[in-house]
């Protein structure tokens, strides 16, 4: 029974150490949308902005605050603080009369209240409720309150763009891997190719129908495709690796989507230019930008006018030499508003609405920029795409006229009307041709999608 468990637990364990992930593109792009730490980041990021905006809101409402404490004190004075008190009582003679002696004693206990004991203690108590409320800061605070929100719906767009970079990033990954992963198939392919076409020609050269040379060539071949095998299989794990790296995983993973053209969208050029400028994030962002600017100007202008608040507070307190009574307690309270205006700041006022002009003229002046650089970007993928488009259908029929060669040299060769060096020939062709179209399919399919993303569409 012991054996067992054990042939149970080992069986486990590999099973978990070979298992595999399949993974489709979408697949892929919810995994990378969940994983990324750029994206998490970018996440937290606009989290912060928008408790900031919640933050600076919060100084419109009314600020309320609660303080109380309560302290006891204990003096011990040293003799020589102690001054040496003389009663009047005492020094009035016998003929002081009943009068005299109450209005001594009363004098008496007043010096004694103003001299210090040997040992003094005090209690001591209060609480306090205080209420300060802004009425007017120039436009400065709901200025504030503007730039927080503007802010805050930045990070926003910013997450939306990181966003749609990992979509777009995942997508050329996943591309890429499954390209390496389909060279691969092909470089083996056509070693089992040569080696199959190395054991007809052994065959032929020990009937004495081909020459030594052929054999040589065609060992040659077999050779020569065997290290391009291993460099094919080292490019695939590494990009199988780095893909797995960008979704965060470290199970094996199996790519489940083939490289094929999928349908694509017609657009035109002239549509895609007003496409862009209309929905491109960053020139939302670009926007938002120059709309914080202006804020910042006004924020800037409110610096001259008058800040205007109300306070309020209530104050409750007691203090005795021995215990605080129940009833021993008093309060007092205060309401009052306040005005400030500031006449003169050393132009410093001046000098940061000057800065803040500089700032927006930049923000437009970048504003513009920004649509110039979208305008090329948009015309230059274009370009790109419809490229890309004519190479694949130029590669696909390489593959049709490389294929009707393959076989027109095959049949030459088993006729022996040509030699070992055609058939070579061909079959390096078709490689070359069947490399070359799953490259054009790629380089088409990642510049749709980059088409997609200048455009401003969602990936």
């Amino acid at each position: 029974m012991k054996k067992y468990l054990i042939f149970v637990i080992i069986v486990f364990v590999l099973g978990n150490l070979s298992a595999e992930v399949s993974l489709s593109l979408s697949q892929s792009v919810e995994l990378a949308i969940q994983n990324n730490k750029e994206l998490q980041t970018a996440r937290e990021e606009v989290g912060k902005y928008k408790e900031e905006y919640k933050n600076v809101r919060g100084n419109l409402l009314p600020q309320l605050n609660f303080s109380a404490g309560y302290q006891y004190k204990k003096t011990q004075y040293p003799d020589s603080a102690l001054p040496e008190v003389t009663l009047l009582s005492t020094m009035l003679d016998t003929t002081a009369t009943a009068n005299d002696q109450m209005i001594a004693g009363y004098i008496d206990s007043a010096f004694e209240g103003l001299y210090p004991s040997a040992e003094e203690k005090e209690n001591s108590a209060f609480g306090q409720l205080k209420l300060d409320q802004v009425i007017f800061m120039g436009g400065k605070l709901i200025n504030g309150i503007n730039i927080a929100s503007k802010l805050y719906h930045l990070q926003e767009k910013n997450y939306f763009l990181t966003e749609q970079n990992i979509i777009f990033q995942t997508k050329d990954m996943y591309y890429q891997t499954k390209l390496a992963e389909e060279v691969v198939e092909i470089q083996k392919d056509a070693l089992e190719f040569a080696r199959k076409y190395q054991e007809q020609v052994s065959h032929l050269f020990e009937q004495g129908l081909v020459s030594e040379y052929d054999l040589l060539r065609a060992e040659l071949e077999v050779k020569k495709l065997e290290p391009q095998l291993m460099e094919a299989e080292k490019n695939f794990e590494l990009a199988k690796q780095s893909f797995m790296d960008h979704l965060n995983l470290q199970e094996e993973i199996k790519l489940t989507e083939e490289i094929e053209l999928q349908a694509m969208d017609k657009i035109e050029l002239d549509n895609a230019l007003n496409e862009a400028l209309n929905q491109r994030i960053e020139l939302e962002l670009s926007d938002l930008n120059v709309a914080v600017n202006h804020v910042q100007l006004r924020y800037e202008k409110g610096n001259f006018l008058p800040n205007i608040g109300i306070s309020a507070e209530y104050n409750y307190f007691g203090q005795n030499q021995n215990q605080i009574e129940s009833e021993d307690w008093g309060n007092y309270y205060q309401v009052g508003i306040g005005f400030s205006m500031p006449l003169f700041t050393g132009f410093s006022n001046s000098a940061k609405i000057a800065k803040a002009r500089h700032s927006l003229k930049q923000a437009k002046l970048s504003d513009q920029d920004m649509k110039e650089k979208i305008q090329l970007e948009v015309r230059n993928s274009f370009r790109q795409w419809q490229t890309n488009l004519e190479k694949v259908k130029t590669q696909r029929e390489n593959i049709e006229l490389a294929e009707k060669g393959m076989t027109i040299a095959e049949a030459r060769y088993n006729n022996q009307v040509s030699n070992q060096l055609e058939v070579l020939d061909a079959q390096l062709q078709l490689k070359s041709a069947r490399l070359n179209y799953l490259n054009a399919v790629y380089q088409a399919m990642i510049s749709y999608e980059q088409m997609k993303k200048v455009l401003g569409r969602e990936l």
